[in-house]
């Protein structure tokens, strides 16, 4: 089946695109596996790929009145693959995927990173295109290609010619009384934690992360399961309680805590669907009770989850976005942009991501499953408070992007920290 050469961008695609001006939009992985990977066979899965989901293959173009894709001309003399020897695992790979996968194209990045006792596999996609859950999907989709070719040299994949997911086709999924109660839900929160920043320049991306082994996250599961709270709650409940600590905002008032939610929950097939992002983040406004106990947060917590679940996790604010974006690229920047500068200096809010679980028996390489994995996620301008929280086979990871010119690696350390600290009382 011929791939053409244009695809339109979505509404979110384009939001997300602007919104760059403030905030380092990164989504991958990092996958250690314990043998050494085929190279000249992962180089032709990669290729592959961005036929079998046509539009990694293109570059994002803004130069016509709504921004598209554009299919790459020459996809043959496109290099999505690399290779690096390096003792400096994590250092090295913390690099790579902090470098952003530019409008150019491909929309997507491999690079393996080889060592004396084992391969560490990066992957990382356009965070325009693909949520935390499509990054996941080209994982797999990854290992599938990768695997078939083991078996199958000549294997060409049927490229996915679907149409993208919308925020459209969310609002279409939902009845009449999911959409009275989705639009009640506000389209946006306001920063008012005042953290300082040395700078807002962006420059210097890296990241830190906190990891919690099976035990410990065995043990945090049935803690929240008898008190009615999932795994989520939890953890967000421990980073909210951290954030207190560490920068000491006023209480008595709503404080904006952002929290990304997968939209995909109200369309059929959601596991078939083309890459895309779907995604969308609220805040649960929720203020700051000195001298209660972690249980007593988590209530709270879990409280104002279920009034955001009973909004459909913002798929109205979606939808209004989407309506925004037919206004036209220019205008939709310019729109957005406004609303940047209303955020006001020395202003910022914790924002909360949590991609959820990493399928270790789809990210298995021709039978060479993961030995660990996580993911990587975005970052923000100037105060950074942004958890990007994964779990594969019973890990849990909670990596925080920061750009070094901006902020003081010791607060997200501390933060880290006292998240940590916090998951100790449960």
């Amino acid at each position: 089946m011929a791939i053409p050469e244009r695809f339109q961008a979505t509404g979110t695609d384009a939001a997300v695109s602007i919104t760059r001006a403030v905030t380092q939009h990164r989504i991958g992985l990092g996958l250690t596996f314990g043998e050494q990977l085929d190279i000249d066979r992962l180089r032709r899965a990669t290729r592959l790929s961005l036929d079998a989901e046509p539009v990694l293959g293109c570059s994002f173009r803004t130069d016509s009145f709504k921004a598209y894709w554009r299919r790459i001309g020459d996809m043959d003399a496109v290099e999505a693959f690399s290779v690096l020897d390096t003792e400096d695992l994590d250092r090295e790979v913390s690099a790579f995927q902090a470098r952003e996968v530019g409008d150019a194209g491909p929309q997507a990045a491999v690079r393996l990173f080889r060592s004396a006792d084992r391969d560490v596999l990066g992957i990382k996609v356009s965070h325009v295109l693909a949520d935390g859950h499509a990054a996941k999907q080209y994982a797999y989709l990854l290992a599938s290609i990768y695997t078939r070719l083991g078996a199958d040299p000549s294997f060409i994949p049927e490229p996915d010619l679907n149409a993208r997911p919308t925020a459209r086709d969310v609002w279409n999924h939902l009845d009449s009384q999911q959409r009275r109660d989705a639009k009640r839900a506000k389209s946006w929160a306001m920063p008012n934690w005042g953290v300082l920043a040395k700078a807002q320049s962006g420059r210097g991306l890296t990241y830190r992360s906190l990891a919690l082994g099976p035990e410990r996250f065995v043990a945090l599961k049935a803690y929240g399961k008898a008190r009615g709270a999932t795994v989520n709650d939890m953890l967000l409940t421990a980073f909210f309680r951290a954030c207190i600590r560490a920068f000491d905002p006023v209480a008595g008032r709503p404080l904006s805590l952002m929290c990304t939610a997968d939209l995909r929950r109200y369309l059929p097939d959601a596991d078939r669907l083309p890459i895309a992002n779907i995604s969308i983040s609220g805040s649960l406004d929720i203020e700051r009770v000195d001298g209660e106990s972690f249980d007593e947060t988590l209530g709270r917590i879990h409280g104002r989850m279920g009034v955001w679940a009973k909004a459909c996790y913002g798929a109205g604010p979606a939808l209004s976005a989407e309506k925004i974006t037919a206004l036209g690229y220019k205008m939709t920047k310019r729109i957005l942009e406004a609303t940047f500068r209303m955020s006001g200096p020395g202003k910022t809010y914790p924002w909360f991501t949590n991609i959820g679980i990493l399928d270790e028996d789809r990210l298995a390489f021709n039978g060479q499953v993961p030995v660990t994995g996580s993911m990587f996620g975005p970052a923000a301008f100037g105060a950074s408070i942004v958890p990007t929280v994964s779990t594969y086979k019973n890990c849990l990871t909670v990596c925080m992007g920061f750009c070094e010119e901006d902020f003081d690696r010791e607060i997200v350390d501390r933060v880290l920290e006292l998240t940590s600290e916090e998951l100790e009382l449960t």
